[in-house]
């Protein structure tokens, strides 16, 4: 449905629709756009958060614009991208492999053992990886090295290549103390990668492929590399281009998991700084909050410059066409130039890789007829061939699933039985069962992370609610008419999207403070309301443009309410989508750390996921607890996420009612 055109004299008619709006604006106004505006203004200010004391025009910009330590942390963001883009091979593997099990009943069982490491929320992970993983002396990645007999193979290669002495025979590389281990450290953690939804979501796309295509394919002959690129990576190469770009982000925007791995200051000598980071450290430490206010908004330009770019390359052929080649043209010219820097060499030949031409290459692989050549090759294989050969493809399939499977489960397995261990009991054996289990242990982190569980499940439930409701109410806004102004507002919540929410922060703390919200439940619930309203909204419309006009008319001709035809027409049709957005909002309610680290301050109102930074550097010693606290604060994401799996995959795939 294609929302129909509203002229200015025939407003008076449907004024009232511009009602759904108003919650929408406001929150969007005071907690998005004040703060963005206040950020921009507060720039040119030599400024201490609490009033503007001299005004110095471009100084703050100039400033961080030659600071080594800005640029530093540009390319430490951009290498982890680098890495988190290459990390997303083993979701797409998982995702296929899973795909192409022939019984339903093994696929919603896949699907369902890895619903516990993808929703598991991602501090607990960071948490463990840190306190378990990392740790020098009794650390299980130490322990791996030596058993696996690869710590003597670094060893080795340390020596031959010059390390500088990192990993040396009889010492324990400490991976968090060492500067020359910590960006290691901040790639390898959370392997195998897959705690994302990146896996449910190349899942929703594959299951729209139908059958007979494959059944064509193996008519054809082909085998399970050229299904996969002539059928499956085509139709995921939307999701993946969009999954690439919001890893690059969320990469440059994220400074949660750097600062629970290695402290504020970005560890020894603060070689794992991120910009995000970086700008925290000159708002909190520091107090140059105008300095962190534009460091916030050259990250907002280089996050918009990538969506732009991300908007281009999912354009139409032409368009793209002239895209790519303007695209690897400047980078060839910054590769080649990055190359004359040591220091930004590495970058170079990074870039110089992602410009290269590769379709010159097409040339030399086998044409069209030697390929069917090739099939009827295969089509005059004896049966027993295939058999054997399809039979050793399942046992890889399989096999890859549950090695992955089990790589990924092991952080909850470790959860579980060292939350019934003493320090003795883990000391001894770190890695095993042991008895007596100490239930007690789960006792004593009940009394702690109870009440701050309780406080995430009012703001995750009052947020969500509240993000789903102000959502569809601007969803049906924006579908079931072009309203004067409502070309003006869509772009204005675009452009609200595209905004990192860790730009806004300094002067959304500084607003907070103002209207004496700072340390309150309802900061948390409206910011996260305010922002998670623009996403649902932005999916929420094209679900309502989808459901036909002819509802909406006999809804008139019955003397329906706006209020009423969204009620009763668009509630019911828009379920399942509804339901994705709820759980992936209440997830993310759920999950947020950064801003109730900076403005909360009451330790009995805290949320669950800052509870657990104090009760890992409060308890350190004390293992089980600890353990027993994340696995407490992670089952009530999961059991939600059980329940809700099949709704959420639908939502994924289901696209309205066709008319």
């Amino acid at each position: 449905m294609s929302g129909k055109s509203i002229r200015w004299s025939q407003i008076r008619h449907h004024w009232e629709i511009y009602l759904f709006m108003l919650p929408t604006l406001g929150l969007i106004a005071l907690f998005q756009y004040y703060p963005a505006a206040s950020g921009i203004f507060h720039s040119f200010f030599r400024w201490n958060g609490a009033d503007v004391a001299e005004f110095i025009g471009f100084k703050n910009y100039t400033d961080i614009l030659v600071s080594e330590a800005f640029w530093s942390s540009f390319r430490l963001a951009f290498l982890l991208g680098f890495w988190n883009v290459l990390k997303l091979a083993m979701p797409i593997a998982v995702a296929v492999w899973i795909h192409r099990c022939r019984s339903e009943r093994m696929q919603f069982f896949y699907r369902l053992l890895f619903v516990i490491p993808m929703v598991t929320p991602g501090l607990v992970i960071t948490l463990i990886w840190r306190s378990f993983f990392f740790e020098a002396t009794a650390g299980y990645l130490n322990r791996f090295l030596e058993v696996s007999g690869l710590m003597g193979g670094l060893c080795t290669l340390d020596s031959w290549l010059g390390w500088g002495g990192i990993f040396v025979p009889g010492i324990q590389p400490a991976w968090l103390g060492d500067p020359r281990l910590i960006v290691t450290a901040c790639i390898v953690w959370g392997f195998p990668w897959v705690g994302s939804f990146a896996v449910l979501t190349f899942l929703s796309k594959l299951q729209t492929i139908p059958k007979e295509i494959y059944e064509a394919a193996e008519i054809d002959g082909s085998d399970w590399w050229t299904k996969f690129r002539r059928i499956e990576l085509p139709l995921m190469l939307g999701s993946v281009y969009l999954m690439l770009v919001f890893v690059i982000i969320g990469t440059i925007k994220d400074a949660g998991t750097i600062l629970v791995l290695v402290g504020v200051e970005g560890g020894p000598g603060g070689v794992a700084t991120v910009p995000a980071l970086f700008m925290l450290r000159k708002a909190f430490i520091n107090q140059e909050m105008g300095a962190a206010c534009a460091i916030g908004i050259v990250l907002t330009m280089v996050v918009l410059l990538l969506q732009k770019c991300s908007a281009l390359m999912l354009a139409e052929s032409g368009e793209r066409q002239k895209f790519l080649v303007l695209f690897r043209s400047i980078l060839m010219v910054l590769g080649s130039l990055a190359l004359f820097d040591a220091q930004w060499r590495f970058f170079g030949f990074i870039l110089l890789l992602i410009a290269f031409p590769y379709g010159w290459l097409a040339r030399f692989l086998p044409s069209a007829e030697s390929n069917a050549e090739s099939f009827r090759e295969k089509r005059e294989a004896s049966d027993r061939e295939r058999k054997v050969k399809d039979g050793a493809l399942r046992v890889f399939k399989h096999g890859g699933i549950w090695v992955v499977l089990l790589l990924a489960l092991l952080p909850v397995y470790l959860m579980g039985i060292v939350s019934g261990k003493t320090n003795q009991q883990f000391y001894a054996a770190p890695g095993s069962l042991t008895f007596p289990f100490h239930w007690d242990n789960w006792l004593k982190a009940w009394e702690f992370v109870a009440p701050s569980i309780a406080n995430s499940l009012v703001i995750a439930i009052s947020g969500t609610i509240m993000a789903m409701f102000f959502g569809l109410c601007g969803a049906y806004f924006f579908a079931r008419y072009r309203m004067p102004g409502s070309t003006f507002l869509w772009n204005a919540l675009l452009i609200l999207m595209m905004m990192p929410a860790v730009a806004n922060l300094v002067p959304l703390f500084g607003l907070l403070s103002q209207i004496n919200l700072l340390n309150t439940l309802t900061a948390l619930i409206l910011v996260g309301a305010a922002g998670g309203q623009a996403f649902a909204i932005f999916v929420l419309r094209n679900f309502v443009e989808e459901i036909p006009r002819d509802l909406f008319e006999a809804a008139e001709i019955d003397g329906a309410s706006h209020f009423q035809q969204m009620w009763n027409v668009v509630l019911p049709l828009c379920g399942p989508i509804l339901g994705t957005i709820g759980v992936m909002h209440f997830i993310t309610e759920w999950n947020e750390f950064i801003l109730p680290l900076i403005v909360m301050r009451d330790g009995e109102a805290l949320p669950v996921m800052v509870q657990l930074q104090r009760l890992s550097g409060e308890y350190i010693k004390f293992f089980g607890p600890m353990m027993a606290g994340y696995a407490l604060a992670s089952l009530p994401v999961i059991i939600l996420f059980m329940f809700s799996m099949k709704l959420f995959v639908r939502g994924l795939t289901d696209g309205g009612v066709k008319g």
